[in-house]
């Protein structure tokens, strides 16, 4: 139509499709050669690229034996070692079907802390045979802190676009503000959160279980109230004469914590959805945004807390049924890794 006259080519273009981008004249040129020289509109993907080569099958012995030697090394360093290149090793390495796995941090235990864990797991495994939605029928709950600093997950945040929006959060470690959120799971409800002004005490924590506790309860049905058992971990706050005896008359013979009828093993935050759940999932929410005020926080808490679903909830709860063998198998030990 245009007899090879790129510049008209591009006119052309642009005003038949004026919503695409834009060609140059030697984008026109490059097409008209490709087409005569291969027969092809499309460029050839794979033009200029290095295919794989085939590693040398005598070098596998020695790659494998390095990582037997030390299971820490990495590619990198095995490739320096044995003068192979870095992709040479790694493909070795996955021929041979090893996987990096990566190192899981845990709890450090002290003493006789497998030994208490070992009892809890117990009793625990006794009360579901008696009743096995006894989880579902515990008040689990626990205190934690989220700072303006806040640490975020960013493996779950992304930027899609054209470009490197070089995307950063800024965060002040010398200035920095702190909310203390009490929180609990009963069944699939997340009950809370109340928040605590300044340094928790007994005498706080015990006005909070007389006071406040009662009212946060106010839309779990009656009967599940009236059987309800309580737990809570070893923190100060907890141990404290006053906070047991309002256990003791507030739920008598029902209540898993220190000093309590039955004791919650220290060092265990394995053991409760309060800890391997709850706070990470919270947390992950509220510091997607960088908090402003101890205020906008409270409410992106109350914000997380509505979003999550029942069913995410629950599904937590009944999963500690399943980390109870786990413990229990690997004799109150850390159990996480082989979760």
């Amino acid at each position: 139509e245009c007899f090879q006259n790129y510049v008209a080519s591009a006119r052309v273009y642009a005003e038949r499709f004026p919503n695409r981008e834009p060609q140059s004249r030697m984008a026109f040129q490059r097409l008209a050669i490709r087409v005569r020289e291969t027969g092809q509109v499309q460029p050839d993907r794979n033009k200029g690229k290095t295919l794989a080569r085939p590693v040398r099958s005598d070098r596998a012995p020695e790659v494998l034996a390095a990582v037997q030697l030390n299971p820490n090394d990495s590619s990198r360093r095995i490739a320096i070692d044995s003068g192979m290149s870095q992709s040479s090793v790694v493909r070795i390495l996955k021929d041979n079907k090893m996987h990096p796995y990566k190192m899981s941090l845990h709890q450090e235990l002290h003493g006789d802390d497998g030994i208490q864990r070992m009892n809890f797991c117990l009793w625990a495994r006794e009360k579901l045979l008696q009743n096995e939605h006894f989880f579902r029928n515990l008040l689990w709950c626990d205190e934690a802190t989220f700072r303006s600093n806040g640490e975020v997950n960013r493996h779950n945040m992304r930027y899609w676009a054209h470009e490197n929006p070089h995307w950063i959060r800024e965060f002040d470690n010398q200035r920095y503000w702190t909310v203390n959120t009490w929180c609990g799971i009963v069944g699939r409800r997340i009950v809370g959160p109340f928040f605590f002004e300044g340094h928790l005490d007994g005498e706080t924590y015990n006005n909070f279980l007389i006071y406040h506790l009662p009212n946060l309860l106010i839309d779990v049905p009656d009967e599940v109230v009236g059987n309800m058992w309580f737990m809570h971990d070893g923190a100060p706050a907890h141990y404290s004469h006053n906070v047991r005896q309002t256990l003791d008359e507030q739920y008598p013979g029902r209540w898993v914590g220190r000093g309590g009828p039955v004791n919650y093993p220290p060092r265990s935050p394995d053991l409760t959805c309060m800890d391997f759940y709850l706070w990470g999932r919270l947390k992950d929410l509220v510091y997607v945004l960088r908090p402003t005020t101890p205020e906008d926080m409270m409410q992106r808490i109350r914000n997380a807390i509505n979003s999550i679903s029942h069913e995410e909830v629950l599904r937590a709860v009944d999963s500690l049924s399943s980390r109870l063998e786990l413990c229990l198998a690997n004799d109150g030990l850390q159990f996480e890794h082989l979760y």
